[in-house]
């Protein structure tokens, strides 16, 4: 049932799709900078934080303990193990999701109000909890796709899945939405949204083609107790992470607007660093990030037969490249900055931002790759403590120093 795939094999396959993903994003990021403006990009950026948020809290670190319990059950070579661990995760995942969605659904207009301080927020806010437990069921699928290292298969139906978001939401935008900046907004959560729906029911008729033969264990796998044992720290650590970089987003442009100016151009700035500078800067970590995703599965099989030796080596040989790739890309960023920025959004302060943040790829990339290694050898309470803790440092930074330095005291905040 578990095909033969190498990690580099499955790295590769994965990067070069991922690549192509991020290549489509990046210039349809490029076609909304100019349809609505560095302001309507920091809104829209301001929501896709409350979505990664609300995401997060509705996966409840189910996505990956569905890759951890998957993998050790292959890795066990049991079928009906996988088949029962999986239900177990959907099911999880399910009604927790499907309770978060609701909840956001009902709070949106407050939420828009008291926290975005954009009523405009409100409708994506809700079309984002309606649809919620499909985007956390589609990414639980991803985790056992990964898993059993069908990657060819999970690469095929996202790239489908993208192509699909992106001509829906163009569709949306240029005969719905137009220059209306709410509807805007909207156009692009429901594309997106509508797309993880696509996404996963075609994962989840694959996975019941995969599974019709395997039959469920008579022994008990404790199967509540291992997701329990796994979905604790990993949900703290996302709850955590995710709630102080909610906070974190929401602090920026409010913090620049107090430093001076008008809140439409702290929005702007806002807008031009996390929705231009860092699909640049992050654009070449998806090969990091494919190796990141590959190495929970491959860890954890490796853990589940005391294989120490091939642990120690692949973190060895990972670090060593990660390092050597991450000075590369910092080097030509720097240098092409300017002509980046221009290029690709027509903005020469995306350029002097870029170039203001590409010496920070070399400890941003290093992180992809450790927090793979981490969960991969359920050190997940390690993960907790580290998020935590750069993460309310974060927060603290820019409380005190975004109102007296402005820009300034974000770069240093983010460096630190």
């Amino acid at each position: 049932m578990e095909k033969k795939s190498t990690i580099l094999g499955g790295t590769l396959l994965l990067t070069a799709a991922n690549l192509l993903l991020r290549l489509i994003s990046i210039g349809f990021q490029a076609f909304l900078s100019r349809r609505l403006g560095a302001s309507g990009l920091g809104l829209l950026q301001l929501i896709s934080t409350v979505g990664v948020f609300v995401m997060l809290v509705g996966t409840s670190g189910i996505r990956v303990a569905a890759m951890y319990l998957s993998a050790e059950e292959f890795g066990h070579r049991r079928p009906g193990g996988v088949r029962a661990a999986m239900s177990e995760c959907l099911r999880r995942g399910l009604a927790i999701s499907s309770a978060v969605g609701a909840a956001l659904f009902l709070s949106a207009r407050p939420l828009a109000a008291v926290l975005l301080h954009d009523g405009r927020a409100a409708l994506s806010l809700q079309v984002m909890g309606l649809l919620l437990p499909f985007s956390c069921l589609c990414g639980i699928m991803t985790g056992y796709f990964t898993a059993c290292s069908r990657i060819k298969q999970l690469v095929a139906i996202e790239i489908t899945e993208r192509l699909f978001s992106i001509a829906l939401t163009a569709l949306l935008l240029v005969l719905w939405a137009k220059n209306d900046l709410r509807r805007a907004c909207c156009a692009i959560t429901l594309g997106s949204s509508v797309g993880c729906v696509l996404d996963f029911f075609l994962l989840y008729a694959i996975y019941r083609r995969n599974m019709r033969d395997a039959a469920l264990p008579k022994e008990p796998l404790h199967l509540r107790k291992r997701l329990l044992k796994l979905c604790v720290p990993l949900a703290l650590n996302d709850f955590l992470r995710a709630g102080l970089n909610t906070a974190e987003h929401l602090l920026i442009p409010f913090g620049l607007a107090r430093f001076g100016g008008s809140f439409d151009d702290a929005m702007a700035a806002y807008g031009t660093i996390h929705a231009m500078v860092f699909p640049i800067l992050m654009f070449p970590a998806v090969i990091l990030y494919s190796v990141s995703d590959l190495l929970v599965p491959e860890l954890s099989r490796s853990r589940a037969m005391e294989r120490r030796v091939r642990i120690a080596d692949l973190a060895d040989k990972c670090i060593r490249m990660e390092m050597l790739f991450a000075s590369a890309v910092t080097g030509f960023l720097f240098l092409n900055a300017h002509r980046l920025g221009v290029l690709l959004f027509d903005s020469a302060s995306a350029g002097h931002y870029l170039r203001v943040f590409a010496p920070m790829a070399l400890m941003l990339y290093l992180d992809a790759i450790v927090d793979g290694m981490l969960k991969g050898l359920a050190e997940q309470v390690s993960c907790v403590r580290y998020n935590t803790f750069t993460s309310l440092l974060d927060v603290l930074f820019l409380l005190v120093l975004l109102p007296r330095w402005g820009i300034g005291g974000y770069v240093f905040s983010f460096a630190v």
